[in-house]
């Protein structure tokens, strides 16, 4: 007769679990050609982003490894920048209450920080990922896994069956007040084995934003000094 402990019982559901996790990230990575996104160093976007009343300004997105973002372009006539040098997040826009370089707000720094990855989102923490299951988001099931550093959470939806990202709920806590943003992909395209978001969408901020890919351009090269804070500011 075969004999298991309770031990054995319990470790067999979660070595599936674990394998079944596996499984769904090769297969999420693979989707995106993911090793092809590691050679990209640099990128370039040129689009377009909605505000909540649907006006449309045009963009332009820097984005250089392993976390640096730039957007830039013209709101109702006027310069904006949004940046973000891996340590600090900053603005100068017409829509703040002053017109000068200032630091982001908490949520400000979500979007800009988020706005853009080359290849998944998921890749870089990887190692670090937790399996949830499925969860429902929408009225439809997706597979989760969820990254918690402290009083950072993420929380990526992948379609069961494509193992594509069509959101990302990301939460955090500053002080007494808890910042919540859904990210929202509804479309992507391929650049041959690459794929890529048309769009991004960002809900529950005082200012919902889509950011539209319009065209992306690989290795046109950034140098730092545009990521970084303005000295003297």
């Amino acid at each position: 007769m075969l004999k298991l402990s309770v031990l054995t019982l319990i470790m067999i559901p979660f070595s599936l679990n674990a394998q079944s996790a596996l499984s769904i990230l090769e297969k999420h990575f693979e989707s995106y050609g993911q090793e092809e996104w590691n050679q990209v160093r640099t990128i370039s976007v040129d689009g377009k982003w909605v505000d909540e009343d649907y006006h449309a300004y045009d963009m332009k997105l820097t984005w250089k490894q392993p976390d640096k973002v730039r957007v830039e372009g013209k709101y109702q006539g006027k310069s904006y920048v949004e940046a973000y040098n891996g340590l600090i997040g900053w603005v100068v826009a017409p829509w703040k209450d002053q017109y000068e370089i200032q630091r982001m707000d908490d949520a400000e720094e979500i979007v800009i920080r988020n706005v853009f990855t080359a290849g998944s989102p998921l890749y870089e923490p990887r190692e670090h990922l937790e399996f949830s299951g499925l969860m429902d988001m929408e009225g439809v099931l997706y597979n989760t896994f969820t990254l918690s550093e402290g009083s950072f959470k993420r929380v990526f939806y992948l379609d069961r069956d494509s193992h594509r990202l069509y959101y990302e709920l990301i939460e955090n806590q500053f002080g007494k007040e808890k910042v919540s943003v859904l990210k929202v992909i509804d479309k992507y395209k391929t650049y041959g084995p690459m794929l890529v978001p048309t769009s991004v969408i960002f809900e529950g901020l005082d200012m919902n934003r889509e950011f539209v890919f319009d065209e992306i351009y690989l290795g046109t090269g950034a140098n730092d000094s545009i990521f970084d804070y303005p000295e003297g500011q």
